[in-house]
């Protein structure tokens, strides 16, 4: 799955407001996909590859988050696994990757997410999964954006 958006940001900005970003300030809760709450146990500054944390959802799940990948300002990925609730009975691990592009001013974003799914559950991803996670990531990024576009306090 992939969602985009145009931000009225430079390049640079919109990477640093987005990266280190408050995960409970853009991921509310969707039908059965609860919002995150808090995120734990970071090691250290989120800006290198293999940086882990937790991820707190509503529904007292988690998951273990470990980024891949790190380019700034054009690029980041991260690896989500040991899941607790019930996406733990339909993937194995769960990857998204952020690209940054400018052009004229703007920065534009795209956002890809894969399931990995479990034996016999890519059926059930595709066809229940997928649309609501395609509309929960849809307005996470769209708070995202609008936090990248914020005027400085």
């Amino acid at each position: 799955m992939t969602v985009q958006a145009e931000v009225r940001a430079s390049l640079e900005h919109t990477f640093q407001t987005i990266v280190p970003i408050d995960l409970a300030s853009i991921f509310h809760g969707l039908g059965p996909l609860p919002a995150v709450v808090a995120t734990r146990e970071q090691t250290g500054a989120w800006d290198h590859a293999g940086a882990t944390r937790v991820v707190e959802m509503a529904d007292g799940s988690q998951a273990r988050e470990e980024l891949t990948a790190y380019a700034a300002p054009t690029h980041f990925a991260y690896r989500l696994t040991d899941f607790t609730g019930p996406l733990r009975h339909l993937a194995r691990h769960v990857d998204g990757a952020w690209w940054f592009s400018s052009a004229n001013g703007r920065t534009h974003i795209r956002w890809a997410y894969v399931f990995e799914p479990r034996w016999g559950r890519a059926g059930l991803i595709r066809l229940a999964v997928a649309p609501l996670w395609r509309a929960y990531a849809t307005r996470a990024l769209a708070l995202a954006a609008r936090a990248a576009e914020a005027p400085a306090i």
